[in-house]
């Protein structure tokens, strides 16, 4: 009867330390699934197309997660817990696609709006 050495192989299925780029990742997903579920549900709520919601909650999805870091960077900076960066991220999905995009209208008329005239 032959006996296999089972721990000698390589089985990547069974790594406990797969799951650990996932776990590491699970406060994005958070961002992304909080941000997602209002913004659409704040774009469904105002009426229009569920095309126009569906689109307007990708939006702040996407600009949300890229804006995540930042707001660790502040929490940690002023000693806050990391938690607290959730707040502002979620808040982007709430405001919407309409003040997101004023508030960018206003930002180019003040920084490349003046050099044009």
């Amino acid at each position: 009867m032959k006996h296999r050495n089972h721990e000698n192989r390589a089985m990547p299925g069974r790594d406990p330390n797969n799951w650990q780029p996932l776990l590491d990742h699970l406060p994005y997903f958070l961002v992304a699934f909080l941000t997602f579920c209002v913004a659409l549900a704040r774009g469904v709520h105002d009426g229009g197309p569920f095309k126009k919601a569906i689109l307007g909650a990708v939006v702040c999805t996407l600009l949300a997660v890229a804006l995540y870091p930042v707001f660790i960077w502040i929490a940690d900076t002023r000693g806050w817990p990391s938690e607290v960066a959730l707040a502002p991220c979620v808040f982007l999905g709430f405001l919407g696609t309409e003040w997101i995009r004023n508030k960018a209208d206003d930002l180019y008329e003040i920084i490349v709006g003046r050099w044009l005239k």
